[in-house]
């Protein structure tokens, strides 16, 4: 591999050396002149010359193709063990990335596993085995593989913004990116480099990118400000380092990528392979994909089914995630708000139905990990209290204070003089009227998150936990073993810890159970207290 030297063009050094003129006769006082700002049109121009892009002697760009291969670290994205901590991180044994930028598409296929050491943290941590994830937008549809590329297709609806900004975040495709913004291209100039403001194609058409470049106009830094359902208006980062001539095309790429949002790194790899001169890649859309598309399926997050589970207990379900509304004298408490507000604004519409007298009034949050944290801001738009761990009390005052303003949610669409109540709980709250009474606790030992709290209703000796415990789908399912058992079994330790009488579990992911059925997985026969 060829280390990527920097190319002078000619009408630079023509006008160098025009410039190398003796000037006879009295000095002339010298000022300081204002730098001056870069021409668009040049810039253009010998940004795409210095990666490659422009041949022949049309100076066409002609890469439409590429592809690398990778190793490093993944972090995974609001799931840190404590709040506003880094993200975890999972070790890539491969990342495999093919671009189109005609279609435009992006195929990202990864194998994660493990870190050494002690794994803290969500997200699927630790792995009980090897996973692999296939990534594709293309064609403004997003979907995800499974067995290999090209292979069996599920919607990925909603994400097709986010994954088309990995596109042009890309040295060449903010290039692109930059050339198609035409007269919305920004010129400008920071500490001495110059950068470059566009506004990028669609999907993600509402996100401005910024780059910066370095001496040999290769560009260095990238951002862009995207929509996070929790965090909101948030910065994505990438840097580039270490550009190499990979496949001899003159064509040069970085060879250490960095990737950040907001300020924690979300991927660390280095590159081991690429070609970049128009290598086969193509990210034919699906039939099935297609016509979800077509056909608008409904957001599956947004059906919701209300489930009597015990007295004045009622299971939220209907998605990947689950909720408790829990009836009171005169009031409703609910257990979980996840997702954001395409789960929370159906949920909390079905818990009025159901009670249609009386005020939510609080909602319990398990733990700070995003999935489960998302719908707080729709609990704030409610006008609810939020009981959550002592732990995330500062941290979620600060977040759902965020500006919301790319996608506006129920909260950002109020007034922002709408303030969120988060109440502490430490190790134990209460909430009672003398005849219902929902318990709460931290959980002690969880590598999980360290701000978890179960939920426990006495009358019907019912448990309710998130992350903790899944019942599997199939009721004959392997046991967890090794590492997929530990957070069972911390979960039982603090079941005989409390000293709770447990008879059924009412899991934040999956159906109710018999407290047996809890018991059979992690291997005991023990009664609880």
């Amino acid at each position: 591999m060829r280390t990527v030297s920097t190319v002078v063009p000619m009408a630079l050094i023509a006008l160098a050396m025009t410039g190398a003129q003796t000037v006879t006769g009295p000095a002339a006082p010298r000022t300081a002149a204002a730098p001056s700002q870069p021409d668009r049109a040049t810039v253009l121009r010998e940004v795409a010359i210095a990666h490659g892009m422009l041949r022949g002697l049309q100076y066409n760009d002609a890469i439409t193709t590429a592809q690398y291969q990778a190793t490093g670290t993944q972090y995974i994205v609001g799931q840190a063990f404590k709040p506003g901590a880094p993200w975890p991180a999972a070790k890539l044994t491969k990342y495999n990335v093919w671009v189109n930028y005609a279609v435009p598409g992006i195929r990202i296929d990864l194998e994660r596993t493990n870190p050494d050491g002690i794994v803290q943290g969500g997200g699927g941590l630790p792995f009980p085995a090897p996973q692999r994830q296939i990534l594709v937008v293309g064609g403004g549809r997003a979907w995800n593989e499974t067995t290999m590329p090209g292979g069996p297709a599920t919607p990925a609806i909603g994400q097709e913004k986010n994954r088309a900004v990995q596109i042009w975040m890309l040295p060449h495709g903010a290039v692109k990116a930059a050339r198609m913004a035409g007269d919305k291209l920004a010129v400008g100039m920071e500490g001495g480099k110059i950068t470059l403001s566009f506004p990028l194609p669609a999907p993600s058409s509402d996100y401005i990118e910024k780059v910066r470049l370095d001496s040999r106009k290769l560009i260095e830094h990238v951002e862009v400000v995207i929509d996070n359902p929790v965090l909101g208006d948030t910065k994505l980062e990438a840097d580039y380092e270490s550009y190499k001539d990979p496949d001899l095309s003159d064509i040069p790429f970085p060879f250490h990528i960095v990737q950040k949002l907001a300020g924690f790194p979300t991927l660390d790899v280095t590159v081991t392979n690429a070609r970049m001169y128009n290598p086969y890649v193509v990210v034919p859309i699906p039939d099935n994909i297609e016509r979800a598309y077509s056909t608008q399926t409904a957001d599956a997050q947004a059906t919701v089914d209300v489930q009597k589970i015990g007295t004045g207990v009622y299971f939220v379900t209907g998605a990947s995630h689950n909720s408790v509304a829990v009836e009171f004298g005169n009031y409703v408490a609910v257990v979980e708000s996840p997702i954001g507000d395409n789960r929370a604004v159906p949920m909390f519409e079905a818990i009025r139905r159901q009670f249609p007298n009386k005020k939510i009034r609080y909602v319990i949050n398990t733990h700070h990990h995003f999935d489960h944290a998302g719908g707080l801001r729709d609990a704030v738009a409610e006008g609810t209290a939020i009981l959550t761990q002592r732990d995330n009390q500062t941290y979620y005052e600060r977040i759902l204070s965020t500006r919301h303003t790319i996608n506006p949610d129920r909260l950002e669409k109020m007034a922002r003089s709408k303030k969120p109540s988060v109440q502490a709980v430490v190790d134990k709250r209460v909430l009672t009227d003398g005849t219902q009474r929902l318990e709460l606790y931290k959980i002690l030992g969880s590598n999980h998150a360290d701000t978890m709290l179960i939920a426990y209703l006495p009358k019907d000796k019912l448990l309710i936990e998130a992350d903790m415990w899944n019942p599997p789908a199939q009721p004959n399912a392997a046991l967890p073993a090794g590492v997929a058992a530990a957070e069972p079994l911390n979960l039982w330790n603090n079941i005989q810890r409390l000293k709770l009488d447990v008879a059924q579990i009412a899991p934040l992911h999956g159906k109710v159970v018999p407290f047996a059925d809890f018991q059979r997985a992690i291997g005991s026969s023990t009664t609880t207290h």
